[in-house]
């Protein structure tokens, strides 16, 4: 068969697309959301949604993923990355048709590509794609996940190597500190402490955390106009945030709790800390809100993570509720707006989208199953079903390899602790990435680690 006879095959094929990862947009207005323990992902729900659905998908339509980078990274394991050598080189993997989608497969993979605008029944890329900048679709599913500054997340645009650059530029920073101030502790925060001293036993590491302990144990408030699908972040167990405390404190980790870091606008004094982040020129004074003064030669900031909402903010404000995209109990796009052109065939799901619970791997994978069952039933002309994300939740903070503790909530029983034995095989050895990283990549070629 020619290409050309291909290429008008394809053409007749209906398109789902799912829109990945993409660039932060200019425009971005969203409010921080406080960090969970699983670190925001950019394009997992994504490439999870087309797993799910390439087995159920009719020869009539074909999945088209777009995300704005040729690999994947795995953010679970990127602090371990950013102060452990080696490291770097386990948390990416080529995105590739195939390493992806089977041998054969209709289904398509553009990359490195990003959305430049969402039409009601097509997306507009960035670069040409069978010919056209154009992709008219059946059903686009929204997967634009969230925003964190490096090293949890590559710079944006940047390539597998200056990923990897960054990584091990931030690993000679942090061997040369001797003095770490580490902004925030929610669960970004306690895991690069963890991993510090794990690996360095004698530099000086502070957390100021502005509540009054660890994490969040209380829910963050919905939003303040009370609209129906406002997102509210869980509380933690307290009992946990007590634990990682003790921990902190076993490790020689000092712990400053209800009071925050002062970040100037510009340096006052040689002696006073600028601002930025990462390793200092010289030993810095870092001010605290209730005057406390501390010293720093690196300052580590995790103060919470931006959806990546800004292509639905350029195409309709009013479909941003709580910062996310607003979504109904089917996980359609929803927008006070009734000319809408996101409210008839858009979906959103994962860190993105309005959801209920927490932003999790686990959470992104149970808003991509139930979002295929929907794309399923519309394709077959079937009524769509209620999502409900389930109930049952793991919450694992690793503080290095071998530290750490964790929460486990069941239907019915609710949330009970767990053992850091527990924590340290789950999650703190290799950082889940043999276990959900390489297994999500379901193409011909098979995904390992150094790839």
């Amino acid at each position: 068969m020619s290409s050309s006879t291909a290429e008008q095959d394809m053409s007749k094929l209906k398109n789902i697309v799912i829109v990945g990862g993409t660039s932060p947009h200019p425009i971005l207005l969203s409010p921080l959301v406080r960090c969970t323990d699983e670190i925001f992902l950019a394009s997992s729900a994504g490439q999870q949604l087309a797993n799910y659905l390439t087995p159920n998908l009719p020869s009539s339509h074909r999945i088209i993923l777009v995300d704005a980078l040729d690999y994947a990274f795995w953010p679970i394991a990127s602090l371990r990355a950013a102060v452990v050598p080696g490291w770097e080189k386990r948390i990416t993997v080529p995105l590739t048709q195939e390493t992806v989608f089977p041998k054969n497969s209709n289904h398509r993979l553009v990359v490195p590509n990003k959305v430049v605008e969402l039409k009601e029944n097509s997306i507009v890329l960035e670069k040409v794609f069978e010919g056209s900048n154009e992709i008219p679709f059946f059903k686009c599913i929204l997967s634009t996940g969230a925003q964190q500054p490096s090293p949890m997340r590559p710079p944006a645009g940047s390539t597998k190597q200056a990923y990897h650059d960054t990584l091990i530029k931030t690993q000679g920073e942090i061997k040369q500190a001797n003095k770490i101030v580490i902004i925030g502790g929610g669960a970004v925060g306690l895991e690069i402490a963890g991993e510090i001293r794990a690996n360095y036993p004698d530099k000086s590491i502070t957390i100021v955390h502005s509540s009054s302990h660890v994490l969040h144990p209380q829910a963050s408030a919905p939003d303040p106009e009370g609209k129906a699908h406002s997102y509210s972040s869980p509380p933690t167990l307290p009992k946990l945030s007590i634990t990682l405390e003790k921990l902190l404190a076993d490790s020689n980790i000092d712990l400053i709790l209800n009071d925050k870091v002062d970040i100037p606008a510009e340096q006052i004094s040689p002696e006073d800390w600028s601002g930025s982040f990462g390793l200092q020129d010289g030993v810095k004074k870092v001010k605290l809100a209730s005057g406390k003064v501390l010293e720093a030669d690196y300052v580590f900031v995790s103060i919470g993570n931006r959806p990546n909402v800004g292509l639905v903010q350029q195409t309709d404000e009013k479909a941003l509720i709580s910062g996310m995209v607003g979504v109904d109990e089917y996980l359609r796009v929803i927008s006070e707006n009734s000319e809408s052109s996101l409210t008839k065939n858009y979906y959103a799901i994962g860190d993105c989208c309005s959801t209920p619970g927490w932003k999790t791997y686990m959470g992104a994978d149970y808003d991509a199953k139930g979002c295929s069952v929907n794309i399923i039933n519309e394709i077959k002309g079937k009524a769509l079903k209620k999502y409900v994300r389930p109930s049952l939740a793991a919450m694992m903070i690793p503080l290095g390899p071998e530290k750490g503790s964790g929460t486990l909530t069941f239907p019915v029983v609710g949330t009970w602790q767990v053992p850091g034995a527990m924590v340290r095989a789950a999650k703190g050895g290799n950082l889940l990435l043999d276990q959900l990283f390489y297994p999500r990549f379901k193409g011909e070629k098979k995904v390992t680690a150094g790839m």
